[in-house]
This record gives C-alpha cells, structure tokens and sequence, in this order.
C-alpha cells in the first residue's frame, strides 16, 4: 500500500537512488523521525536525511512499507510524516522488529519504488497546474486535486518525475510545486509526449542504475 503523503516533499530535494532495500536502512529513516520528536515535515528531509545517506527512492519504498504496517501515518494536512506511538516509543533490538516485521508483511524487501501513471494522465495533470498559474501548493492540492480524480499516490508519482525530469520544481520551503517555465508556456497538444519522454528517461536512468548495483 502506498502512503498517501506529500512524500512530493518528502524525497523531492534527496539525491538520486543508490539504494540497498532493507530493514537496517529504514532503521536510520525511523531514527531521525524518532529525533526529531517522531515526525518530519517535507522541507526537514534533505537536511535531516541526506547526511545519512538515505536517497529519494529508499526513503518512499520505506515510508510506503511502514505506512502499509500501520508504523507511519500522515498528518491531516498531508505536510508531516508522524511515528506511529509504538515505533515512537520502540527502542534498540524492539525497534528493529517492528521494522523487520514490517519488511516482511509487505514482501517488498527489493522492490524499489516505480511511477505508475500513463503519459496522458500525466498531460491532464500538467493542464490543472497551469489552470492554476502554473503552480499548486500542498493546501491547493487537497482541494483540487481528488476533483479531477488524482489520488495522493498517482500525483506524488507525476510529480516525482516531473521534478527529476527538469519539469517541476518545488518552492524553497516545500509547500508547493511549479511547473518549469517551459512548460508552463509550451503547447497543451504537446503536453502528453512531454510526459512520455520524461517517463522513458526516468525508467531509463532507475533501470541503467539497477544494472550497475547487480554487476558491482
């Protein structure tokens, strides 16, 4: 199960994946929300995650597992990561199980993170930005966006390869989202094999990176 989270935020300012899936990783995760008092704001993470070592792709694989075990919720204004009150609490060896547990009622151990979203739901989700100045911030989109029938999931998915393709970019305190210049100006016609092209050098670079890690 997906979290329903402005993960957009969340990983969007995170370095590209290097990513080793497991329950030890996501333990650092769980560590620094515990610290900082057992949530996390988007526009925390990179400063808070990146030291770490923990990347974009891990931390939503590992929001996502925690989030299907009930170890994670999001607030309601979808702005904050929170602990749930017993993995706040857990410490050490009791910690770890819960996160191991966790790993493994998901069987998602090794499955990294992949959008799933065609090029034309993806144009439809350019042309609401532009309906809206071209922009959208986490407030907007909780109205806006069920309306047109984007779920949490799907729009963190767009985003995420808007924001790696050079299509997006987030504003400095990661609240809202803007659609390049380019784009905010290009044809509408144009718009889904804008998306697909985005969508073919994400799975292109995610999939060139796999490769590298197996033959390490």
């Amino acid at each position: 199960m997906a979290a329903p989270l402005a993960a957009i935020a969340l990983t969007a300012g995170l370095s590209a994946p290097a990513a080793a899936f497991s329950p030890e990783r996501a333990a650092i995760l769980v560590d620094a929300v515990r610290d900082n008092g057992c949530e996390m704001a988007g526009q925390q993470a990179p400063a808070a995650l990146e030291p770490l070592g923990l990347d974009a792709i891990e931390v939503q694989s590992f929001v996502d597992i925690l989030y299907g075990a009930e170890l994670v919720r999001v607030s309601d204004d979808l702005e904050h990561l929170i602990l749930s009150e017993q993995l706040c609490t857990a410490q050490g060896s009791d910690s770890m199980a819960l996160i191991v547990s966790a790993f493994a009622s998901q069987e998602a151990t090794l499955q990294p993170w992949e959008p799933d979203f065609t090029p034309a739901r993806g144009a439809e989700f350019v042309a609401v930005l532009r309906d809206n100045d071209c922009g959208m911030s986490d407030a907007q989109a909780g109205d806006i966006l069920p309306g047109h029938g984007f779920s949490p999931e799907i729009s963190r998915d767009i985003v995420t390869v808007m924001l790696e393709g050079g299509l997006a970019d987030l504003s400095e305190d990661a609240s809202q989202v803007n659609l390049s210049a380019p784009l905010c100006a290009a044809d509408p016609v144009d718009d889904s094999a804008t998306l697909e092209a985005a969508l073919a050098a994400w799975h292109l670079a995610h999939n060139q990176t796999a490769a590298e890690e197996v033959t390490q």
